[in-house]
């Protein structure tokens, strides 16, 4: 994205709407800096705030944020979905973890890959997860679910097209003899900066995933070597991105825009753990988002930038001036 365009919007998800609008000649006005914006097309108008859509309704958007509720769903859908479980307590957790060892605990509503912990392997680790899980809910309510193995991907889709998709990818580092796992962070850090991305966060996390894989922030990796660094994807959280439009198989197109239906979304971002996404395979789907940022399109590491923004506008100017 031009940096005119973020200088204009004040706010990256904004930018590249008001990007998109400028490419199919949607009038724009920035109402609030940093936050909303304005636009016209054949006498109608709209407003997109943050990443919040106009095209988003309610009671569906609700539905997705509370995790739980979409697993329920989707579930009477026929849509595969990790197993669940909202804990009403410790011993909730522990009962789960014991009947199905490799877990995931997360908060039942977050953004950005906060409090969520992987594979706990201890009775000790789980209820470290479970604390701190709990402490980034405003409700305290944690959800324990079923791992799912496989690889993460986002699908962007839009009713009855998908726009987008790209396989998404943990911090990782790669390793030169010399530098300590701290250091390559730092170093990391640096580039992220220059590219407009959030840092990867140094905390517990961080540690906890490396002592998993026997090493320490001080450790050195050998050249050319590479580790991961935490267990989530989040771009927030120092994750990467390959976009992968053109491999998918159609299965899983047909599973994204399914599962925009159950939910009764018209738009959203699809979180899909599958084994092999050239063909049909074992997976689930990990969440819905519906009101999706959509950096993770267009700050891809690999592949081709697809300007996702421009068919959402597009969606949006056609379903405002009665043409959809």
């Amino acid at each position: 994205m031009q940096k005119d365009y973020l200088k204009i919007a004040g706010n990256v998800h904004l930018a590249y709407y008001v990007e998109a609008a400028d490419e199919l000649g949607i009038k724009y006005e920035i109402i609030f800096r940093n936050l909303t914006a304005r636009f016209e097309a054949d006498g109608k108008h709209w407003f997109i705030n943050n990443t919040a859509l106009p095209i988003t309704n309610a009671p569906s958007a609700r539905l997705a944020r509370g995790k739980h509720l979409a697993n329920a769903i989707l579930t009477k859908a026929g849509i595969p979905v990790p197993k669940q479980l909202k804990a009403q307590n410790l011993e909730d957790v522990m009962n789960f973890f014991y009947e199905n060892k490799e877990i995931v605990l997360k908060p039942s509503q977050n953004l950005g890959g906060k409090g969520i912990s992987i594979l706990p392997s201890t009775p000790t680790d789980v209820k470290q997860a479970y604390e701190y899980a709990k402490d980034h809910d405003k409700t305290g309510t944690v959800l324990v679910e079923q791992y799912i193995h496989g690889e993460n991907y986002r699908i962007l889709a839009i009713r009855d097209k998908v726009v987008g998709v790209v396989r998404r990818l943990p911090a990782t580092v790669e390793g030169d003899g010399e530098k300590t796992i701290a250091q390559l962070i730092e170093t990391e850090n640096i580039e992220r900066k220059a590219r407009f991305l959030m840092p990867i966060p140094v905390d517990e996390e961080t540690v906890k995933h490396l002592s998993h894989k026997g090493l320490t922030l001080e450790s050195v990796l050998e050249e050319g070597k590479s580790s991961t660094v935490r267990s989530n994807t989040n771009l927030t959280t120092g994750g990467t991105t390959e976009e992968c439009s053109n491999i998918m198989h159609p299965y899983y197109e047909d599973l994204a825009l399914k599962t925009l239906n159950a939910l009764g979304l018209e738009f959203g971002g699809i979180d899909l753990i599958t084994q092999d996404i050239t063909q049909p395979a074992p997976c689930a789907i990990n969440e819905v988002n519906y009101n999706p940022g959509l950096r993770l399109h267009y700050k891809v590491d690999k592949g081709e930038v697809k300007k996702v923004a421009v068919p959402i506008m597009e969606y949006i100017r056609d379903r405002y001036t009665g043409k959809k």
